[in-house]
């Protein structure tokens, strides 16, 4: 049934707001025990202040303060700073009460902590509207409080080779020391505490042009690092005065305070300039009780614009389901098991612990003496056991008889591809501790095992309620619950739509290796300080863009301009570029690139002799051209939604133009009077990291100008000039064909997208770059012409991926294959890292924490399993469980919205606003 209005049919919505409920606080994050460090700490943020707050057992209250544009002179994303309040007396001594709440309706944390006269209640929140931090607090007992500024920028700092290099991907390899300067704390205030960074140079930016010969193209570009200026200035109530020059106290006991950080970013003339903006900022903000009450406006209505709220998804997917299991090695038959094996066993269900406890019963070289649900059972002998014997749809046991040498490392049981994180597998790593990697998720128990000694091990996971437990001799050693009644899909939703807005209203993009979200990554085995991060400050376009695709359908569409505005930037010096290099016209992007639109200096090459400017030492990306046509296909897709023909003209249309214009005067036509004659021919070209050789016609590069110069030209009469329709009809008419390829299917010839029209077969990564045409290019797909085609490509893709950056589940959901993009969705919500408190923490995956282009990737494809549009109809449900409840809104184009109660397989409400629309909505076939 289709509503025009809004009615509702039966019980309240699942999830649907109610005056004592509001349908977020099923994902609330409530912890009711302090972190050990910065690991345990969780994102609050404004869109362009961020803070990672935490609680230390017996310690203090601790938050780092970041932002998307606090850039050091190398061009790293530095943190602005680390904040630490501590209390006297301490409420947060050890074994006394402790809760600490996100209120994500309100955007708000509060703590509330310790008993009698010794109890405290904190709000910690980032100002809506300034880029101020504001902890407010109340106290049962007089205390004083010390809010004290630290940094470990105490003195200039030469990055070292080798991991730490990592976090300064654009200028690793420089031939000259890549130096960051030292914080200041001036000591400017007796009622403040200031602290800044600022660059008095910028060699990051000026080795970028010299090393890439556009310095003749200077004036097209804008230095952004030189002069850039951040830090924070605090300050509290009138019960505070600076005791010192990193030092906020209070001047007597209190039972009631507020202080705050203003934290601006700015390139400002001189420091005396950014110490007064910073005061201003922090002056615009001292009424917290406002700040408060506007913060929470801003986050109640940005939690109306859309949601999903699922349940009957609970448990979890067990990945690695391509793969055999393999008993004693891995996937290359190395990592062998070293010493001796005995029984080995596996069960299609997750056993008890009494069931545990009995298969103990039975020695090394005994009978297995529980046998419900047994699939195979033998002696240690490396084999394995192929996939089709498996089904773990419910949960699986593995269990073994080990007598370790107590010398080497090595496989009990495999279900991976060896290096990734494809499925599982269940070792010893290092030589005494029992480990076990399921997904992305890490679990290990140290100096367990007895060297020559038979033990007994068993693993159990059981599917429906997402419970992992580890066994040694029949007593559990590690693992984690299940997870209850809530909901994974609505819970990793919810948390990562709130995580983007924390971060997706700064003056950059959000950064795909962490956002403005990392931390020191010491319980990640490395030894850095809060400002590294893998991958480091350059973006991937091929990784940020998985954050933007997901706003169009959440209505997100403010967030969306720092990215499109990082492009047009730097627009200008990429037209240079063109001319410089190609002697041709318009735009091109590299995929790496900094924010001021060159490439990082690593992947361009610093040794530049015999070669010419436009050759790029990468082989990764030195020939991909789809950069620029999914921009613009993004850039439509604003269009599509808001209608804003002011946007579309000022920006999306002169963008457009340009990237069109670099493959129609950079490429050479087809000659001859063939089919193809007059059409544009891609060489050199590579498609994306996979295939980098032999490479004509990429199908994400084709796939891309046939979809934009397509929608290009149904654009109104009125919204382009004459000129820009001709070129757009040119280039539509001069667009490659699509490549496609014939294959074989049982005897059967068919044919399937290809991944170029000519490649070398040999893969040198794990994209699979022919479903560009299903995603993010529309070209295939429910509704649309050759889904059989699209569906084998995807059967017969090279490399099947589940998390990070891979977009299989969009896919999945785009072909209309719904238990597969149902499974893919499961494995990527229960991607959180182990070693880290917070649940959205994904990864690291192929990037690094919290990985925020698997966070795009499960709201896109959520999104795409609910609601698709193909034309003006707009597909209800297309990729969903038949068994799974919701409630959603989510936007369509021609600025509409569908709200949506799906339950117990009937449509219990559909509003479709405005009215018009209604008649689009095409139900799905299992009503």
């Amino acid at each position: 049934m289709i509503a025009t209005g809004p009615f509702l049919l039966g019980q309240e919505s699942v999830g649907a707001p109610t005056p004592a409920s509001h349908w977020t606080e099923e994902s609330d994050v409530i912890w009711t025990t302090p972190s050990h460090d910065a690991s345990g700490s969780l994102p609050l943020g404004n869109g362009e202040v961020g803070i990672n707050l935490w609680v230390e057992e017996g310690g203090d209250l601790l938050f780092y303060i970041s932002r998307s544009d606090s850039f050091a002179e190398t061009a790293r994303l530095l943190k602005v700073g680390q904040v630490r309040v501590s209390f006297s007396p301490n409420p947060f001594v050890a074994g006394k009460p402790f809760r600490q709440a996100l209120r994500l309706r309100d955007g708000l944390c509060e703590i509330t902590a310790g008993d009698g006269q010794q109890a405290v209640t904190l709000q910690v929140f980032v100002d809506a509207d300034h880029p101020v931090v504001h902890c407010v607090g109340t106290t049962t007992g007089p205390m004083s409080v010390k809010v004290h500024v630290e940094s470990w920028r105490t003195e200039a700092h030469t990055i070292t080779d080798g991991d730490e290099m990592i976090s300064a991907w654009h200028l690793k390899g420089a031939p000259f020391p890549i130096t960051e300067s030292a914080d200041i704390f001036p000591g400017v205030s007796k009622t403040a505490v200031a602290w800044y960074h600022r660059n008095e140079s910028s060699p990051a930016f000026s080795a970028s042009l010299k090393t890439q010969g556009l310095e003749s193209a200077a004036n097209t570009v804008h230095d952004p690092l030189l002069h850039r200026t951040f830090g924070g200035w605090a300050t509290g109530d009138s019960n505070f005065t600076a005791t010192d020059s990193r030092t906020l106290s209070t001047t007597e006991l209190v039972e009631a305070f507020a202080f705050r950080v203003a934290a601006p970013c700015q390139q400002s003339t001189n420091v005396a300039a950014w110490l007064t903006a910073a005061g201003k900022s922090a002056d615009a903000a001292k009424d917290a009780a406002k700040a408060r009450q506007r913060t929470t406006a801003w986050w109640r209505a940005y939690w109306e614009r859309s949601w999903v709220v699922v349940s009957g998804d609970r448990g979890i997917s067990i990945p690695g389901e391509r793969h055999p299991l393999r008993i004693g090695y891995d996937s290359d038959k190395q990592n062998l098991f070293p010493g001796t094996l005995g029984r080995t066993s596996v069960y299609s269900r997750a056993l008890s612990d009494a069931e545990v406890v009995k298969l103990t019963t039975a020695a090394f070289d005994q009978a297995v003496p529980v046998t419900m649900g047994l699939i195979g059972t033998g002696d240690g002998t490396q084999r394995e056991l192929p996939n089709a014997s498996l089904d773990f749809s419910h949960g699986v046991t593995m269990e073994a008889w080990i007598k370790p040498d107590g010398e080497r490392v090595g496989r009990i049981f495999d279900k991976t591809t060896a290096g990734l994180r494809d499925g599982f597998l269940f070792d010893i790593y290092p030589k005494d501790t029992l480990r076990v990697l399921f997904g992305a998720r890490d679990l290990n128990v140290p100096a367990v095992l007895k060297a020559g000694v038979w033990q007994h091990v068993a693993l159990t996971l059981d599917a429906d309620s997402g419970a992992v437990w580890l066994y040694l001799d029949g007593k559990r050693v590690g693992g984690w619950p299940g997870t209850e009644a809530r909901s994974p899909v609505t819970q990793g939703y919810t948390l990562q739509r709130y995580m983007q807005a924390c971060g997706g209203r700064g003056t950059y993009p959000i950064k795909f290796n962490g956002g403005i979200f990392t931390v020191e990554p010491k319980v990640d085995g490395r030894p850095h300080n809060a400002d590294w991060r893998a991958w480091g400050e350059t973006h991937w376009f091929q990784n940020v863009r998985h954050m933007y695709h997901p706003m169009i359908a959440g209505g997100d569409f403010e967030m969306m301009l720092p990215f499109f505005r990082m492009y047009e930037n730097v627009r200008p010096l990429a037209e240079a570029r063109t001319r410089l290099y190609h002697n041709a016209e318009g735009t091109y992007f590299p995929e790496t690139m900094t924010v001021w639109g060159t490439y990082p200096n690593s992947d361009y090459g610093w040794d530049r002799t015999g070669k010419q400017p436009k050759e790029v030492d990468t082989p990764w990306w030195r020939w991909a051209w789809n950069q620029g046509p999914e921009l613009v296909a993004l850039m439509l897709d604003h269009w599509d939604y808001t209608q804003d023909a002011t946007f579309l003209k000022a920006h999306t249309l002169p963008m457009a133009v340009s990237i069109l214009k670099y493959f129609d005067t950079r490429f050479a036509k087809e000659p001859g009077a063939a089919e193809i004659a007059g059409r544009i021919r891609l060489d050199p070209a590579q498609a994306v990291e996979t295939y980098q050789s032999g490479v004509v016609n990429d199908m994400p590069t084709v796939a891309g100008i046939n979809e934009i110069a397509s929608r290009l030209c149904t654009l109104p009469e009125s919204a382009t000039t004459p000129d820009q329709g001709e070129f757009f009809q040119h280039m539509k008419a001069t667009a490659p064909r699509l490549p496609t390829q014939e294959v074989f299917v049982d005897g059967v010839r068919s044919y399937t997208l290809a991944p170029a029209q000519k490649y070398d077969s040999k893969r040198s990564n794990v994209e699979n770059p022919e479903l560009y045409a299903v995603w993010p290019f529309r070209l295939y797909g429910i509704g649309r012409p050759d889904l059989k085609a699209a569906r084998l490509a995807y059967e017969r893709r090279g490399s099947p991926l589940e998390v990070g950056w891979s977009y299989d589940g969009n896919c999945a959901a785009l072909l209309g294959l719904t238990d597969e993009a149902a499974r893919l969705l499961k494995i990527k919500c229960a991607n959180s890292n182990g070693r880290h408190r917070w649940p959205a923490t994904w990864g690291p995956n192929f990037d690094w924490l919290p990985d925020q282009n698997h966070g795009g990737n499960l709201l896109e494809t959520t999104q795409l399993m609910l609601l698709q549009s193909v034309g003006d109809r707009i597909l209800l449900l297309p990729a969903w469980p038949k068994n799974w409840d919701v409630s959603f809104k989510l936007h369509a184009p021609r600025r509409t919205t569908v709200e949506c109660v799906y339950r117990a397989g009937r449509m219990e409400r559909l509003v479709v606003t405005p009215e018009s629309r209604a008649k689009d909505v095409v139900l799905p076939t299992m009503l």
